[in-house]
């Protein structure tokens, strides 16, 4: 495999050209046409490695809430998943997603090169990790024993909000695939990420009654305070082992003159047990129930807890093992993060998720990635996957 990464770094050019190419498409979640063109371009680079067949798969559009409460969607892209050797005796599943958190209006869209270092939207999460996967099967194609290999190479069109539409095609990948390998961004250290916090998303809608603030305060029942309220019960939670609640998006009121009558408060709550996710959704049922006012409690995108199974340490093992022989660092590291590797492990899919690009700072402006690391992350996964083929 170190001969592998020493012919890689001789393409570095032609690496950094693929991850430009991919990146510099804007392809915000909620921008559909963006999204598909990134997997155009996705498709055109697997198509070198003659799978037998590549789709664009439509998924649901994702529900959203919008800042006055009511219940919407969005409309997402299509999904990338292309299949080679279906029948094999080995089935793997490389994973990553098309989608960034910036959208089309977005001031960071362009990808600045300073010798191997990208700043750009996506380069690291996970565009850099596209690239990745795909130079792996380029090399398990260029093997013998990869003959032996089936592969699935799907990449989500909406994983930054919660793949709702995907999670059927994830489903479906876990249920013929025998080891997942996700390109993901490796931690900032260069690691991989071992166990992960599962993610749940709520909205309260706190309705209130309006009044005249000078003459009749006293006959409004305000919803901001209510919310306030609800926001600080809630945060407390923040003192529970395993458990992180954050209101990251509060919006209403309206003219200050008026008592406001309708507020709402958006939480996103990272748990590290299943146990943890039912404890957290009970509070936050209760705290809606026992408002001094009504509230609404909505439910949005849900991951569950991803845990060090047998199945998993087992494939951290060889992680590890591989790393060794490679003679590179890559510690394994539990994380609050979650990803589609979270729902593939609860469909009975082990897989280590974050095998993507080296770089940092990722859903800023600041993202950035490690072309050079390429080669290495590469050899890294072939080394995985040729253990486990042979």
């Amino acid at each position: 495999m170190k001969d592998l990464a020493s012919r890689l770094e001789a393409r570095l050019d032609d690496l950094r050209d693929r991850i430009v190419a991919l990146a510099e498409v804007n392809s915000g979640s909620f921008n559909p046409d963006g999204v598909a063109r990134v997997g155009e371009r996705l498709s055109d680079l697997v198509a070198e490695l003659q799978p037998d067949s590549i789709e664009t798969l439509g998924v649901d559009p994702t529900p959203v809430l919008s800042p006055d409460g009511q219940k919407t969607e969005e409309t997402v892209g299509p999904c990338f998943r292309a299949i080679k050797r279906p029948d094999a005796p080995v089935r793997i599943c490389l994973f990553g997603h098309l989608d960034t958190v910036f959208p089309s209006d977005h001031p960071f869209q362009d990808v600045k090169v300073d010798g191997w270092r990208l700043n750009g939207p996506g380069v690291a999460d996970c565009k850099g990790g596209l690239v990745i996967a795909t130079e792996v099967l380029r090399y398990l194609e260029s093997t013998q024993w990869g003959q032996n290999v089936g592969w699935e190479f799907l990449a989500v069109s909406e994983e930054e909000v919660g793949s709702y539409g995907s999670k059927k095609l994830l489903r479906d990948a876990a249920l013929v695939a025998d080891f997942g390998f996700g390109f993901e961004p490796a931690l900032p250290s260069g690691g991989v990420a071992g166990a992960r916090k599962g993610s749940v998303t709520g909205h309260l809608v706190v309705h209130g009654l309006a009044a005249h603030a000078g003459r009749a305060h006293h006959e409004g029942r305000s919803s901001i305070l209510a919310l306030s309220n609800l926001i600080v019960r809630l945060e407390a939670l923040n003192a529970e082992p395993g458990v992180t609640v954050n209101c990251g998006r509060i919006s209403g009121g309206g003219p200050l003159n008026v008592v406001p009558d309708l507020a709402v408060g958006s939480f996103n709550m990272r748990v590290e047990t299943p146990a943890d996710q039912s404890f957290v959704e009970s509070q936050f049922t209760a705290a809606a129930s026992e408002s001094e006012l009504d509230v609404d409690l909505v439910w949005g995108s849900t991951r569950p807890p991803k845990v060090r199974t047998p199945e998993l340490q087992r494939m951290l093992d060889s992680l590890t093992e591989s790393a060794e022989e490679l003679g590179i660092d890559v510690p394994v590291e539990d994380t609050g993060g979650c990803c589609d590797g979270n729902d593939l492990a609860a469909a009975g899919l082990p897989n280590v998720d974050s095998l993507g690009i080296r770089g940092g700072a990722i859903h800023s402006a600041n993202e950035f990635a490690f072309v050079d690391s390429v080669p290495e992350r590469v050899a890294l996964v072939t080394n995985m996957i040729a253990k486990v083929a042979q």
